[in-house]
């Protein structure tokens, strides 16, 4: 093998970071370590200010030309849903997402692989946003040389959409942010803590899961402990100060941080005596594997990519709010069986690397 690889972000550098960016930064920056001998790695994203520009650039060091579509994200996403582009990408390309160039007629060496982070989209900012996925999934399943998902939960229920034969390869995530903690374990971080608290993470354009937070705080299976939150506060005019006045929470209850770089966000995770991890529709576990390599046993709704992700190393839950309320009550309640679980979820996040991955990622295009 010998050639270009070129791999196309999505969502890669934007202000506040998203999963799916989280995941295409750190696949792609391992993809470039790991590139075999002869091989070279190339990024492509839709058109972005000279800001997020410079963002992505310092997120990836390693990758070498940077090529712009001439459609910014939403368009692109169209155009490419149809078939349409200013800017033809040929040879191997390696999709972070369902935003890939996939052409109604390939050329003789086109091979684009994407990734399926789960059937339902990480994001609920709008109907159309979710017909598009829904479109660019069953176009992917039909169209894509190989196709890359999180966990062998995720490639089951594809199979069962759709007859995927051997185009479909399980390739772990790994923590992000872990590896970001200061070597004093943040002894001197400027981020403002409380002495005790559970961690709890908003993300970009998921409303809903900022709800079922404040449901999940407001239950009243609720052990007694403060909620820090790291992430977006407002999504559109709903804010999450204003839910939790609704919902009847006291002042304090929530300690709202916003969005925290790598470092603080590494250091969040280690001090935390638990993660409230509460959104159902995640498959990639990227929070939840952060806080086990850190040490921090996380409480989760229990779908099945997050609960072979996990192991036996954090708690799932079957049911919805009040239950998740009630199993970190539990868990909070048992210092030892904290303690046991704290030291398992960091043996389990070792097995995850994202060189290991990458490796995968590699590999697969070499079989195709």
């Amino acid at each position: 093998m010998n050639g270009t690889l070129t791999v196309v972000l999505d969502e890669v550098g934007e202000r506040s970071p998203t999963t799916v960016g989280r995941y295409a930064a750190a696949l792609t920056h391992a993809l470039a370590t790991t590139a075999p001998t002869g091989f070279e790695i190339a990024a492509m994203t839709s058109k972005v200010s000279e800001s997020r520009e410079q963002r992505i650039r310092d997120l990836l060091p390693g990758v070498g030309e940077l090529r712009q579509t001439a459609m910014p994200a939403r368009e692109l996403r169209q155009a490419w849903l149809h078939s349409l582009t200013t800017l033809p990408v040929h040879g191997l390309v390696h999709a972070t997402s369902l935003l890939a160039p996939l052409a109604l007629e390939p050329e003789p060496g086109d091979q684009v692989t994407v990734t399926v982070h789960g059937l339902q989209s990480l994001s609920d900012r709008s109907v159309r946003k979710q017909r598009w996925f829904d479109r660019a999934l069953r176009r992917a399943l039909r169209r894509a040389d190989g196709i890359v998902v999180p966990s062998t939960a995720v490639a089951e229920d594809l199979q069962l959409l759709h007859d995927l034969g051997d185009r479909v390869r399980v390739v772990h995530p790994a923590p992000v942010v872990a590896r970001a903690l200061p070597a004093d374990g943040g002894a001197t971080s400027t981020l403002r803590l409380p002495d005790e608290y559970v961690l709890a993470i908003t993300v970009p354009g998921a409303r809903a899961q900022a709800e079922a937070l404040i449901e999940t705080v407001a239950s009243p299976s609720m052990p007694d402990a403060r909620v820090v939150v790291a992430g977006p506060v407002q999504w559109g005019e709903a804010t999450l100060a204003a839910m939790a006045v609704e919902a009847g929470l006291p002042p304090g209850r929530l300690v709202m941080l916003g969005d925290l770089d790598a470092a603080q966000l590494a250091v969040a995770h280690h001090r935390a005596l638990a993660h409230l991890h509460v959104s159902e529709v995640d498959a990639l576990g990227l929070s939840l594997l952060d806080a086990a390599a850190l040490g921090t046993p996380t409480v989760h709704p229990a779908n099945r990519s997050l609960r072979e992700i996990a192991g036996d190393a954090s708690v799932p839950v079957h049911g919805g709010p009040h239950e998740l309320a009630a199993a970190l009550a539990a868990l909070l309640a048992d210092d030892g069986e904290r303690a046991r679980l704290g030291l398992h979820a960091m043996d389990r996040a070792r097995a995850f690397t994202w060189e290991a991955a990458a490796q995968q990622v590699w590999r697969l295009h070499a079989e195709l």
